[in-house]
């Protein structure tokens, strides 16, 4: 945990000191920025003077007003130049060399006005008189003198700011070489407790790789059983214990699944229903030994009767069967339907009690069509279940249509 301390440590002050030192950069660069600019106006205020101080003096001597017709323009450009540089030097230190400067701009701006004056009076005597005055003369020369100082106290500040600046850019890159400098110590020690650590580690995967293969044998093992078993329980859920063929769950769900596919498709779809003839009396007669035998045997010819793939044939109940037939209009349903009585009664499978002769017989009731959106499954079902009961109704041992089936 200090380790982890010492790199928080080091990092902040990295990100510290790099911060300082953005800021100091563009700081100074900032404030180098606005000294270039004072000290440029500063110079352009003396300029514009001395054009000022050159054409009122050509103007009176010449007696000539049309040399002075830019005063005005040359005296506002003047004005504007000074307000830029008080703005300027707010905040520069340069406060009272800016107001001595302005007071004497102010006091010349006076005199000159009155000059001008008289020379568009055509006063230029007076003209002369104010121009060439020692007062005039004087302030003229103390203005000079006065943006030299601020110039000189614009260069001195501008140097004090650019040593502070260097001293702050100085501190920030030293304690940036101690955070290096930590960093690396605290490297080094890290690197050495990390190596320890490795190795330590290497030590223990060892014993936890030989311990975890031993506990994946073992879980292999016990996984292939419970699947084994897992899948021996999913068969025997789906499947009729006694015929093999399969339960009625599982015909519930391959029904509703071709219903589905049907429909998506557009697809044909049937469902045969059969029933043994008089298997109660089959019972009664020889045993439900025997009429399990019987149903078994039964079960066999229909499972024979699985010609294409996705059909199924199933135990309903009882000894009644049904087939799901996806992909069989009314005409495969039918030829389907009829192999099967006749297989069924071809193996003979002896039926001492039956008053249809001496052999099992079955009587089969068949519905097919394309589903339609809405409709339900179980519509086609009830069908081939009515269908049923009219074969049982015309005396057994044969087939009968749906009455209304969904083609």
């Amino acid at each position: 945990m200090k380790l982890l301390g010492s790199i928080y440590i080091a990092i902040a002050i990295l990100v510290l000191t790099t911060a300082i030192g953005w800021y100091v950069d563009i700081h100074n660069e900032q404030m180098h920025e606005r000294h270039l600019t004072v000290h440029t106006q500063l110079e352009r205020m003396a300029r514009l003077q001395q054009e000022l101080n050159g054409m009122l003096s050509t103007a009176v001597l010449e007696e000539n007003t049309l040399r002075a017709s830019t005063y005005d323009r040359v005296g506002t450009d003047l004005d504007s130049t000074l307000q830029s540089v008080k703005q300027l030097t707010a905040t520069l230190g340069l406060s009272d060399e800016i107001t001595v400067v302005q007071a004497d701009h102010d006091k010349l701006r006076t005199i000159e006005a009155h000059a001008i004056a008289a020379m568009r009076q055509e006063q230029w005597l007076q003209a002369r008189r104010l121009l060439f005055d020692d007062d005039y003369l004087l302030t003229k020369k103390l203005y000079e003198i006065n943006s030299e100082t601020a110039v000189g106290a614009l260069t001195a500040e501008l140097g004090a700011q650019a040593q502070r600046f260097a001293k702050a850019r100085t501190a920030a890159l030293g304690l940036r070489v101690g955070a290096v400098l930590l960093l690396i110590g605290v490297s080094v020690v890290f690197s050495r407790r990390l190596r320890e650590e490795l190795r330590e580690r290497e030590r223990l995967g060892q014993e936890i790789q030989a311990a975890n293969a031993m506990l994946e044998d073992s879980v292999r093992k016990r996984t292939a059983e419970l699947e084994a078993a897992n899948h021996q329980l999913a068969t025997l859920s789906t499947t009729d214990s006694l015929t093999g063929l399969a339960n009625r769950r599982k015909f519930d769900e391959v029904w509703q699944t071709e219903w589905q596919r049907a429909t998506r498709q557009g697809t044909p779809l049937a469902v045969i229903m059969l029933d043994v003839d008089f298997f109660k009396r089959y019972n009664d007669h020889d045993g439900h030994q025997a009429g399990d035998v019987c149903l078994q045997q039964v079960a066999h010819i229909l499972s024979g009767g699985i010609h294409r793939a996705g059909e199924l044939v199933a135990r309903y109940g009882g000894e009644e069967f049904v087939l799901v037939l996806p992909g069989a209009d009314i005409a495969d349903a039918y030829a389907s339907a009829e192999r099967i009585r006749v297989a069924v009664q071809a193996a003979a499978i002896a039926h001492a009690d039956s008053p249809l002769g001496p052999v099992v017989t079955v009587s089969v009731g068949l519905a097919a069509g394309i589903p339609r959106i809405g409709t339900h499954p179980e519509h086609l079902l009830r069908a081939a279940d009515a269908a049923l009961y009219r074969a049982k109704a015309q005396g057994r041992n044969c087939c009968c249509l749906s009455p209304a089936d969904l083609a």
